[in-house]
């Protein structure tokens, strides 16, 4: 690479370079990706990086191959994509995608007439039987390719598209990642790739939606579909909404915060499909969320804030009842939970009104909460529903469950939170008052 260093430096090489800048880039790549964590020494054997002796260490083939890297499209007239090749380290895996991310940026930004070729020199190694590190280089470049719409170039974005999508179910973790990252790229395409590739992208998502092997999967996964689902069209979303309501509803509870608001999220882009027949369904999948989307509406976490209340927006403009959606649109967070509730159930929606029977059910449960907040949150809604639900005779809970309430309450009067404590003094009475009463 030394030697070729110094060849591409003359201006008789350009030519060849322009011609065979797609092979060589890749094989530069592969060079990387499998010198990750070496050096060598005077006798050419590898050395560990813990390892290192500064004075036996006369070779990096890390700061060789990007020198390489660099000469080469210095001299096909690309010093902007040169200058991208900077790192202060290139030891693992993460390191090599966010250098060959900004190698890919640079080229899509300066040179985008380059990016076929490119793309072409590494579509080969994504093949499964090839080691993890040049699946891993291969599809870093054509994720970040795709990130970046192929710099214009449709018909190479769908190329690409067709390659990620069957890296989908690599075995490497990272790889599927990589893979499913660059999936809702589709958006991007043309109308009829769209509607050809739109359900083997959707199903690929939610394969990856179900991955055990990776939480970092999963998320992308989930953010790929909240990326992809408002450019599908409807009668290809139809037949999958059932079960991919099923499969998010898990992620907010039991995973990340970033999970939580991405599943979430997915609820709201679901919204735009409950037209006609499908406004039923959506309403019944709606009242299975409306106590999680509520409690956490007032998340620190902003993007979970955020996925909550353009999911209640979305939830209003499905029931079509204009009342509940300019409250909502009036509501802004620093006015707090109890005006959010009080906003909602002033407005006697019918739709969510009949949803109050259930809500009540499942939010007892966030009583046992280890988050302070939630435990906040759930007093101030089951006082407020239950004050309008009990004082009416013909949307009463049952008596059961205003029992379980009450009970619930007494019980965090001993809270260890003082502000738990303060919500349930202030509104245990009147729910005990209104149940007296029937």
């Amino acid at each position: 690479t030394s030697a070729m260093t110094v060849m591409l430096e003359t201006h008789k090489l350009e030519e060849v370079a322009r011609v065979e800048l797609g092979r060589v880039v890749s094989s530069l790549v592969m060079l990387l990706s499998r010198s990750l964590g070496t050096k060598y020494s005077h006798r050419g054997s590898v050395i560990s990086l813990s390892k290192v002796e500064s004075g036996s260490v006369i070779i990096d083939p890390i700061s060789i191959t990007l020198e390489t890297m660099r000469a080469l499209f210095s001299c096909v007239n690309c010093v902007v994509v040169a200058n991208s090749l900077t790192c202060s380290g290139l030891s693992d895996y993460t390191q090599l995608v966010q250098l060959l991310g900004q190698l890919v940026q640079a080229v899509a930004q300066h040179g985008p007439h380059h990016l076929p070729a490119i793309v072409s020199g590494h579509v080969p190694f994504t093949s499964a039987s090839l080691p993890d590190c040049m699946r891993v280089a291969s599809l870093a470049v054509l994720q970040a390719c795709a990130e970046h719409k192929a710099g214009g170039d449709l018909a190479l974005l769908s190329s690409i598209h067709s390659v990620l999508l069957k890296s989908c179910t690599d075995q490497l973790p990272l790889a599927r990642r990589l893979a499913l990252q660059g999936v809702p790229a589709l958006a991007a395409c043309s109308a009829m790739e769209i509607e050809s590739n739109c359900v083997a992208s959707l199903s690929a998502l939610i394969s990856g939606v179900e991955d055990e092997q990776c939480s970092a999967v999963s998320l992308t996964a989930l953010r790929g579909l909240v990326s992809l689902l408002p450019q599908v069209p409807p009668n290809h979303l139809h037949p999958l909404t059932s079960s991919l309501a099923l499969k998010v509803r898990p992620f907010f509870e039991s995973s990340s915060d970033d999970h939580r608001a991405a599943a979430i999220s997915i609820y709201s882009c679901l919204a735009r499909c409950a037209d006609g027949d499908h406004k039923t369904s959506y309403l019944d999948y709606a009242q299975t969320i409306l106590v999680p989307v509520l409690l956490h509406s007032t998340s620190l976490h902003l993007p979970t804030r955020q996925a909550c209340l353009d999911t209640l927006t979305s939830l209003a403009r499905v029931t079509q009842f204009q009342p509940l959606i300019t409250s909502l649109s009036s509501y802004t967070p620093a006015q707090g939970f109890p005006a959010l509730v009080a906003k909602i159930v002033s407005c006697k929606c019918g739709a969510l009104i009949e949803m109050y029977p259930t809500a009540v059910a499942n939010a007892i449960s966030y009583f046992k909460s280890k988050n302070p907040m939630l435990r906040c949150n759930v007093v101030s809604f089951l006082a407020e529903v239950l004050c309008y639900t009990q004082d009416t005779e013909q949307e009463q809970v049952q008596e059961e469950l205003v029992s379980a309430v009450i009970q619930g309450m007494v019980e965090m009067l001993k809270d260890q939170d003082r502000e738990v404590r303060k919500l349930v003094s202030m509104n245990l009475g009147r729910v005990v008052i209104l149940s007296i009463k029937n």
